[in-house]
C-alpha cells in the first residue's frame, strides 16, 4: 500500500526505560553527551564466577560479562493509583513492569488524562522477541523433582545412608526456594511475552485491540508497521506501540557466546575493531495518530512517520547470516511507500549491531539503494544507537526510533560513538554515508529533514522506516479552490501548439521586461523523453542560465520538463538525475524527484490556481529571504509593525518574526501550549 501524504503518522507521544536513562528525556541527554553505559554484570543478575570464561572455545560459558543494564527505575503502582497488589507485582517480569510504567510516561507526555483520549479506540501492540528472565526461574522451581532424580542416580550419591540423602535433597530444596519466586495463580500472567500487551489494556481501560509481534530484532518495527497498518485501515484512532526487552540471564549470554556473536571488549558500530554485539535492556514506547487527527487536534508532534517497509532474506547463506538482498528490499520498499526523495535523507539510524560481517553488508546494502539519488561520497551522517546502550534485541529498533524521533524534533544530529576510525572494511569513499562522531546543529536544504531507520532480526527479517520532521499543515492542508477560465483567453502573443514533428523548443528565453526570478528554472520542451534528454544534455554542457522566465513555446510543447536550481552546481546535480530518470522510461521514478523540484509533464498543460490562506509560516523565518531583496515586501511588514506595535517601537514584529531561524539557539524548540477548556465540551484548544 502506498503511502501519500494524508496517510502520514505523527508520534504524539514517548515513554523510555532504558540503560542509563529512567525516561526519554535522561536517555536523550546521553545520546547528546556521548555516553556510554556499557558496564559488567552486576552479581545481583548473575554471577560472573559461575558462568564467565574467558576462553571463547570454553563450553557452557559466556566470554562476555559486560552490557547496557537498566539500573535505575521507578515503580510505585499504588503511588501511581494502578490496581496493582503487592502479590501481583512480585509475579510480573521485570518487562511488564518496564511496559506499564512507560505507558504511564507515554499517556502523561501526550497530557492525559487531562487531553482527552478515546479508549474504546486506542490499541497496544508491542513488540517483543523472548519474553523476560522470571520465567526461567520459575520453570528451575518447578522442575526439581527432575534434579533431583538425576541426583538419586547418581552412584557417589546413592552410596550415602538414606537419611543423609534425604537431608541433602530437603537443603538443596530449601535453598533454590530462598531464591526462585514462588509460583501461584499470578505466575502465568506475570511472566507470559503476550500480557505485555494485555497488562496495559486491563490496567489503563484500553479497548482497541492487543497483541504482541515478535520478529527477533526487528520485533520494535514490526510492531510499529503493524500498528499504522491498523490506524490506516480505521481499526482504532490511537495506538502503544514500541518494543521491550528484559532478556539478559546467563544463559542467553551462553548461547549468543556458542554462536560467536558477543563482544567481550565493547560496541563500535561501522567501526574499525568491531568484533561482536554487546547486549542491552529496555523499553521505549510511542504513542501513534493520524497526522491529521494529531494536527486538528492540536497535539505535539515528535517526528512523522512516511513510510515503514519489511522484507525476509529468503534464501540465504544460513539463517543467522545477513543477507544484502533481503535487507535492500525492506529499504527500498519502505522509501516508495513514504513518497519521498531518499536525496532527501539527513540522517541514517542504522542497526549497527558492531558484528564483523553485519556493519558490512548493511552499509554496502544501503549504499545499492542511496545510489540513485545522486548524494555526493560522505554527505548523510550514519550512526547506531547501540553504540551507546548495546543492542536490545526485541527493542532494538524501539530505541533506535526514538533517537531518530528527537533528533528531528530539535533538529540535531547526534554523535555515534567509537567511530572516530572507521570500519576499514568499508569503502568510505564509494558510499554516500559517513559516521557522525559529534553533535552538530542539523541544517535543512531546501525541505523538511528527514531520517531512516533500519533493525534486521536474526532468522531473516528486516524492516526500514522513513521519518520527517513536524511541520504543520505541509501534509494535512487541503486546497478547495476553483476558477472559471473562458478558453478563449490566453496570453496576447499565443501561438498554436507545435506538430509532433515541429522542431523542439528549447528554454529559458530572454526575459521580458520586469524584475528576474529568484531562483532557476531550467524548462525544455520537446516531442518525446528522447527529445528532452538530448536537450537537457546540451543545456548541461553550457553554463547554467541565468534566472529568468521560461520561453512560452516550452511551456506548449507536448513533453515538458521542468528543473528548479539555486546554482550551477545544483541544476549539475539535478540535471543529472533527471538525465537518468528520463533513460530509465520509469514513469514512477518521476513521483520521487517532484520533492527535489524535478519536474515531469506530458499532454496540456493544467490550469494553474493561486492560494493565499491567511494560514501562518509553516517554519520560523519562512519569508526572511523574500523580506530582504523586496522593497515590497519589507514595505508591507514595516506597516504591519507600525499598525501592531507603534512606529516608535525599538522591536518590530515583522523583522523579529522574520529572522527567528537566524537568532534561535541550535536545538530549541517551542514549549508546549497550555490547555484550557472550551465551550465545546469534551475538547481543548491552545491558548
Amino acid at each position: 500500500m502506498h503511502r501519500s501524504p494524508e496517510t502520514a503518522i505523527a508520534i504524539v507521544g514517548l515513554g523510555a526505560i532504558l540503560p542509563g536513562a529512567p525516561d526519554a528525556p535522561a536517555f536523550w541527554r546521553n545520546v547528546k553527551d556521548g555516553r556510554y553505559c556499557i558496564d559488567e554484570v552486576d552479581a545481583t543478575r548473575w554471577d560472573p564466577a559461575l558462568y564467565y570464561d574467558a576462553d571463547p572455545r570454553a563450553p557452557e560459558r559466556t566470554y562476555s560479562k559486560i552490557g547496557g543494564w537498566v539500573r535505575d527505575w521507578e515503580w510505585d503502582p499504588l503511588g501511581w493509583r494502578l490496581p496493582i497488589p503487592p502479590k501481583v507485582s512480585d509475579a510480573m517480569d521485570d518487562a511488564q513492569k518496564w511496559a506499564v510504567a512507560c505507558t504511564r510516561m507515554a499517556l502523561a507526555d501526550f497530557g492525559y488524562p487531562e487531553r482527552p483520549l478515546d479508549l474504546e479506540r486506542t490499541a497496544v501492540v508491542l513488540g517483543n522477541a523472548m519474553a523476560g528472565e522470571h520465567h526461567y526461574l520459575t520453570a528451575l522451581r518447578v522442575t526439581f523433582p527432575e534434579l533431583a532424580r538425576e541426583l538419586d542416580h547418581a552412584p557417589a550419591f546413592a552410596s550415602l545412608p538414606e537419611d543423609v540423602r534425604a537431608r541433602i535433597r530437603q537443603e538443596l530444596h530449601g535453598n533454590l526456594d530462598a531464591w526462585l519466586p514462588d509460583v501461584t495463580e499470578d505466575t502465568m500472567p506475570g511472566e507470559l511475552g503476550n500480557c505485555l500487551a494485555g497488562r496495559i489494556a486491563n490496567l489503563f481501560n484500553l479497548r482497541g485491540p492487543n497483541f504482541i509481534v515478535d520478529a527477533a530484532c526487528a520485533s520494535a518495527m514490526a510492531a510499529m508497521d503493524a500498528s499504522i497498518q491498523g490506524l490506516l485501515d480505521g481499526d482504532y484512532d490511537a495506538v502503544l506501540t514500541g518494543g521491550i526487552d528484559r532478556n539478559m540471564g546467563a544463559s542467553t549470554f551462553i548461547k549468543f557466546c556458542a554462536i560467536g556473536a558477543l563482544s567481550g571488549t565493547g560496541t563500535r558500530p561501522y567501526a574499525d575493531g568491531a568484533d561482536g554485539f554487546v547486549m542491552g535492556e529496555g523499553a521505549a514506547l510511542f504513542l501513534l495518530k493520524r497526522l491529521a487527527d494529531a494536527e486538528r487536534d492540536g497535539d505535539r508532534v515528535y517526528a512523522v512517520v512516511r513510510g515503514i517497509a519489511g522484507s525476509s532474506d529468503g534464501k540465504g547463506k544460513g539463517i543467522a547470516a545477513p543477507n544484502p538482498v533481503g535487507q535492500r528490499l525492506a529499504v527500498r520498499r519502505a522509501w516508495d511507500k513514504s513518497g519521498v526523495d531518499p536525496a532527501a535523507c539527513g540522517l541514517v539510524e542504522g542497526h549497527g549491531t558492531s558484528t564483523r560481517v553485519g556493519d558490512v553488508v548493511e552499509v554496502e546494502s544501503l549504499s545499492a539503494c542511496f545510489a540513485e539519488a545522486g548524494l555526493a561520497p560522505g554527505t548523510v551522517p550514519l550512526g547506531s544507537v547501540k553504540s551507546n546502550i548495546g543492542h536490545l534485541k526485541g527493542a532494538a529498533g524501539a530505541a533506535g526510533l526514538l533517537k531518530a524521533a528527537l533528533a528531528l524534533h530539535e533538529g540535531v544530529l547526534p554523535p555515534s560513538l567509537h567511530a572516530e576510525t572507521p570500519n576499514p572494511n568499508v569503502d568510505w569513499s564509494a558510499t554516500p554515508f559517513r559516521v557522525n562522531t559529534e553533535l552538530r546543529e542539523w541544517p535543512r536544504n531546501g525541505g523538511p529533514r528527514t531520517a531512516a531507520v533500519s533493525a534486521f532480526g536474526f532468522g531473516g527479517t528486516n524492516f526500514h522506516a522513513v521519518l520527517e520532521e513536524h511541520v504543520p499543515g505541509r501534509l494535512t492542508s487541503n486546497v478547495h479552490a476553483s476558477a472559471s477560465v473562458p478558453a478563449d483567453v490566453g496570453p496576447a502573443d499565443a501561438a498554436p501548439a507545435p506538430a509532433a514533428d515541429a522542431p523542439a523548443a528549447i528554454a529559458p528565453a530572454a526575459p521580458p521586461t520586469g524584475r528576474a526570478p529568484l531562483r532557476g528554472a531550467l524548462v525544455l520542451g520537446g516531442r518525446d523523453d528522447a527529445d528532452l534528454a538530448a536537450q537537457l544534455r546540451a543545456a548541461l554542457d553550457g553554463p547554467a542560465p541565468e534566472p529568468a522566465p521560461p520561453a512560452p513555446e516550452a511551456l506548449r510543447a507536448p513533453e515538458r520538463l521542468a528543473i528548479d536550481y539555486g546554482d550551477a552546481a545544483e541544476l549539475a546535480a539535478k540535471g543529472a538525475t533527471a538525465l537518468k530518470a528520463l533513460e530509465s522510461g520509469s514513469p514512477a521514478a518521476w513521483k520521487a524527484l517532484r520533492a527535489r523540484g524535478i519536474f515531469r509533464c506530458s499532454g496540456p498543460a493544467p490550469k494553474v490556481a493561486f492560494l493565499f490562506t491567511g494560514q501562518g509560516s509553516q517554519y520560523a523565518g519562512m519569508l526572511r529571504e523574500l523580506r530582504d531583496r523586496e522593497p515590497l515586501v519589507r514595505e508591507v511588514f514595516d506597516r504591519a509593525d507600525s499598525a501592531r506595535t507603534g512606529s516608535n517601537r525599538t522591536s518590530s514584529w515583522g523583522t523579529a518574526w522574520a529572522s527567528t531561524a537566524r537568532s534561535s539557539p541550535p536545538g530549541c524548540s517551542p514549549s508546549r501550549p497550555r490547555w484550557r477548556p472550551s465551550a465545546r465540551a469534551g475538547r481543548r484548544w491552545p491558548t
